[in-house]
C-alpha cells in the first residue's frame, strides 16, 4: 500500500517563504540604516577609552628575569633541570612561599599582592618551538609605588634563587678549583727557585735540568687546567646562571586595560546599534500610530 504525500493547502503558511521575507527585511533595515551600527562603534570605543583613562590609577613595574642554560660539567650537553621546565618560574612566582616572603619584605598585602601578579614569557625569534624558555617578564600591579617596586624585585629574585641552585654550586666547584691551581703555581714557582738557588748548587746540571723539566710539565698542565677552568667558569656566570636583566621602576597606570575596555565596549556599542538599525522601523510606526 503506496502513501500518497498530502499536498499543502492553500490556507497553510510558507514558512520557509516568511522566513526568508524576514531575513529580507532584516538586511535592508541594516543596510538603509547602516549609520547606526557605524556609530554604536565609534560611540563604544570613545566611551570604553575615557572609561579606562578615568579609572582608578594604580603602579606597575616589570623585571625581566633570565633564568639560565643549564650545561653538564663538560659545558657540552645541556641539562634538564627547573630553569628547563615551563612550569616552574609560574609556580615559583605564584607560590605561597614566595607571596609570604615578598609581602613581608616589601610591605604589600599578600591579598594585593597575589592579584596584582602576572607573567609573560619572551619569545625568541628563530628559535624551536621545543626550546626551553629562558626570558620572563614578572609584572606587579599595587596601590603603592615603594611596595611595587620592591616587590618585584623580590619575586625576580625569588625565580633566580630557586632556579640558580645548580648554577651556583658549578660556579663555587670551579672557583675552588681555580684556587687549587693558583696555591699549586705558587708552589711551583717557589721549586724552581729554590733549584736555581743555593738547592740547586748541590746537584749536577743534568740533575738540575731534569727536576726544571719535570717542574714545567707540571706548569704546562696546571696552565691548561687553569685556562679550561676559567672558560667553563665564564660558561656558567654568563650563560647557565640566573640573573635579573631589568629591574623596571614602578609607573602610573590604570587599573583597566585600555585596550581590553575599549574593545569591550566597541562591540557593546555595535550591537546596540544593530539592535536599532533593525527595530527603528517597528518603533518610528508604533511610535507614529500613539
Amino acid at each position: 500500500m503506496s502513501t500518497a504525500t498530502r499536498p499543502p493547502r492553500a490556507d497553510e503558511p510558507d514558512l520557509d517563504a516568511e522566513r526568508e521575507v524576514d531575513i529580507g527585511r532584516y538586511l535592508d533595515a541594516l543596510v538603509a540604516r547602516w549609520w547606526l551600527p557605524l556609530v554604536g562603534l565609534i560611540v563604544g570605543v570613545a566611551f570604553g577609552y575615557l572609561l579606562a583613562l578615568g579609572g582608578k590609577q594604580v603602579y606597575r613595574a616589570h623585571a625581566t628575569v633570565y633564568v639560565g642554560t643549564p650545561y653538564g660539567p663538560s659545558g657540552n650537553v645541556a641539562l634538564q633541570t627547573l630553569a628547563t621546565n615551563p612550569n616552574t618560574v609560574s609556580r615559583v612566582v605564584h607560590g605561597e612561599e614566595t607571596i609570604k616572603r615578598v609581602a613581608a619584605a616589601s610591605g604589600m598585602p599578600p591579598r594585593e599582592l597575589r592579584s596584582g601578579i602576572s607573567i609573560q614569557v619572551v619569545k625568541s625569534s628563530g628559535v624551536a618551538k621545543t626550546a626551553p624558555n629562558q626570558l620572563y617578564i614578572v609584572s606587579v600591579k599595587g596601590s603603592r609605588r615603594a611596595e611595587v617596586s620592591a616587590a618585584t624585585t623580590g619575586i625576580a629574585q625569588r625565580v633566580v634563587d630557586v632556579v640558580g641552585g645548580y648554577a651556583n654550586v658549578k660556579i663555587k666547584s670551579f672557583r675552588a678549583q681555580l684556587a687549587s691551581d693558583e696555591r699549586q703555581l705558587t708552589t711551583l714557582d717557589r721549586e724552581v727557585t729554590a733549584l736555581s738557588g743555593e738547592i740547586g748548587r748541590g746537584l749536577s746540571a743534568g740533575e738540575r735540568l731534569a727536576l726544571l723539566a719535570v717542574s714545567e710539565q707540571r706548569r704546562g698542565t696546571l696552565e691548561q687546567d687553569r685556562l679550561q677552568t676559567l672558560q667553563l667558569l665564564a660558561v656558567s656566570e654568563q650563560v647557565e646562571l640566573p640573573q635579573i636583566i631589568d629591574r623596571g621602576a614602578a609607573t602610573k597606570t590604570t587599573a583597566r586595560s585600555t585596550r581590553n575596555s575599549a574593545a569591550i565596549a566597541a562591540l557593546i556599542g555595535l550591537v546596540l546599534g544593530i539592535l536599532a538599525a533593525l527595530f527603528w522601523e517597528p518603533v518610528a510606526t508604533r511610535m507614529g500610530r500613539t
